[in-house]
């Protein structure tokens, strides 16, 4: 009987970790260019976007998932709507990246309300004081590594601190 080579034991006790990295590298490269897309093109963000939050939300707000899910009412409608998000704990609340600018309608929706709630890493958190901010390195070191590259480009966020009452 022939013994199998360490390198190759080792493949295969890492190939899943290999695999799942492959995909979330993957998965970022997507995202990263799909924003870059919806920014120049603004005609094209519902066409793009709308799939491409059906596909997050099933798993975002989640314990392990990179995503929150932002609840959040519609300032004309009443109508309460949940968006996939991209939040980061920040100072006493969360900041969440403008990849689209601050006119998109759940950003304004949550300024003109005035609150929000996030469901984030299985805790759902109510949140308060909406205010923009420009994007600085205090900021970028809230966002962990794998997505601190496409956050470089953003040049704003939505920081909402935690509701005091």
């Amino acid at each position: 009987m022939r013994a199998r080579p360490v390198l190759h034991s080792l493949y295969g006790s890492f190939r899943p970790i290999l695999v799942l990295g492959a995909l979330a590298t993957s998965w970022l490269l997507v995202s990263y260019t799909l924003a870059k897309v919806v920014q120049h093109h603004k005609a094209l963000r519902s066409k793009l976007l709308k799939p491409y939050n059906k596909i997050i939300e099933p798993i975002a707000g989640r314990r392990h998932s990179p995503y929150a899910l932002l609840e959040h009412v519609g300032r004309r409608s009443d109508r309460t709507y949940v968006t996939p998000v991209g939040a980061f704990r920040y100072g006493d609340g969360f900041v969440i990246g403008l990849s689209y600018g601050a006119d998109v309608d759940w950003c304004r929706n949550v300024i003109a309300s005035g609150h929000a709630t996030v469901k984030w890493r299985g805790e759902t958190v109510t949140l308060e004081r909406p205010e923009i901010i420009p994007a600085s390195s205090a900021v970028l070191q809230a966002i962990p590594a794998y997505f601190r590259l496409p956050a470089r480009e953003l040049k704003q966020f939505l920081w909402l601190h935690r509701a005091t009452g």
